[in-house]
């Protein structure tokens, strides 16, 4: 069956979705192209990597951070905050200071050295995704959520072999 414009609906569909694959693919391209220039770039330039940028923005929000307080507003696992905090310090980026309130507790201080960094350097994109998802209200990170699972399926990506959400271990 042919529509007025002369092209039958079947047709129109597959062009449809090639069009819409080759803009979601685009899309997906820029952003993670975005990620990896602005590694790449903050390497270069102040000699820590995006995730290390974002620690030290979320360490300077809080004014002292604990770990399990950095893991949790990065949404990262704690041993992947350990490693970020590792490399930090040894830096001399961020300092590591036994809690007067709580000697169990490990604070985490930015360095003079590291706010000199900070001051420099652009928010990460991954810390500007956290933050425009964080606005969003449930309904819509529920969608979100279920397209980002669409395309880590479509990937194949192992979520199962990911890191424990920082969330769930705070339910235990």
């Amino acid at each position: 069956m042919r529509r007025r414009n002369g092209t039958a609906p079947a047709a129109r569909a597959g062009a449809e979705t090639k069009d819409l694959l080759s803009q979601s693919l685009e899309i997906l391209h820029r952003i993670f192209q975005s990620v990896d220039l602005f590694s790449r770039k903050a390497l270069r330039d102040f000699g820590v990597t995006g995730p290390q940028i974002w620690a030290l923005r979320t360490i300077e929000r809080a004014g002292v951070s604990t770990m399990g307080a950095l893991a949790q507003g990065m949404h990262l696992h704690m041993s992947t905050v350990t490693g970020i905090i590792d490399r930090l310090e040894a830096g001399r980026l961020v300092t590591r200071v036994r809690s007067s309130e709580d000697a169990r507790v490990m604070e985490l201080r930015l360095t003079p050295r590291g706010r000199t960094i900070l001051a420099r350097s652009p928010e990460p994109p991954r810390s500007k995704a956290a933050r425009g998802l964080q606005r969003l209200p449930p309904a819509r990170l529920r969608q979100v959520r279920a397209a980002l699972l669409l395309v880590a399926g479509a990937m194949d990506v192992d979520l199962s072999a990911g890191e424990e959400r920082p969330e769930a271990a705070s339910r235990r």
